[in-house]
């Protein structure tokens, strides 16, 4: 009984620890070394906008070099996840019965998505990350979708940021989607979604070659005009 009584207090001993130590920040040693995961990190976070956390290049010409890596780099990341986001939403825009209180809707309905995914995102870092606390999950959830520095990256382990910079790539294409749509209501003309069926023919009447008539003159004498 005794032996059973000593473990659970040593038990609770740790988890007291473990608590005050997260909220120190305490960063051990090996989660301040750049390893090929963490290098990774670091260079997607700084795209992410998301910030790299405690972890900072140590030297004045990496320093340097991060500064001209955001500034090329983060307008290149997004105007390309837009680009790849207006490829692939620009067909099903273009929709006849696709209306404006439809697209209404339709904004709606992927804004609730955003919303579920990152709830979702938030309960698989409860789980598999943050074992302590899910309205902290939730907070670090938020925060990431939307691209905000994280409040505490120190209690979370270098796979978990790794999955919540994945996460937040999808979470940011939900709300690039979301812009998308909400211009194509007042801006239609303007994003190439509305072509009428006259310029569609016109388009056709350039591609087609006109045709080639012929004069044939029969034993009567009589001319007649046929198409080559």
């Amino acid at each position: 009984m005794n032996g059973k009584r000593s473990i659970e207090q040593n038990n609770l001993l740790i988890e007291s620890l473990k608590r005050y130590e997260d909220k120190l920040l305490i960063v051990p040693p090996s989660r301040r070394e750049w390893t090929w995961i963490s290098s990774f990190n670091f260079a997607y976070s700084l795209l992410l906008t998301v910030g790299g956390g405690f972890k900072v290049p140590a030297t004045i010409g990496s320093q340097i070099f991060a500064v001209f890596y955001c500034l090329f780099g983060i307008p290149l990341f997004y105007s390309t996840l837009a680009l790849i986001v207006y490829r692939l939403v620009s067909p099903v825009l273009k929709w006849q019965f696709l209306t404006r209180s439809r697209r209404f809707l339709l904004i709606l309905f992927i804004f609730g998505c955003f919303i579920l995914w990152t709830l979702l995102i938030g309960i698989c870092l409860y789980y598999q990350v943050l074992n302590n606390d899910f309205w902290l999950s939730i907070l670090h959830a938020f925060t990431g979708s939307l691209t905000v520095q994280i409040p505490s990256p120190v209690q979370i382990t270098t796979c978990g940021i790794l999955f919540l910079n994945f996460a937040a790539t999808i979470s940011v294409s939900f709300l690039l989607l979301i812009l998308l749509v909400s211009l194509s209501v007042f801006f239609p003309k303007e994003l190439l979604l509305q072509e009428t069926e006259r310029a569609v023919e016109e388009k056709l009447e350039r591609l087609t070659p006109p045709p080639k008539f012929q004069v044939i003159v029969d034993e009567a004498g009589e001319s007649k005009l046929t198409t080559a």
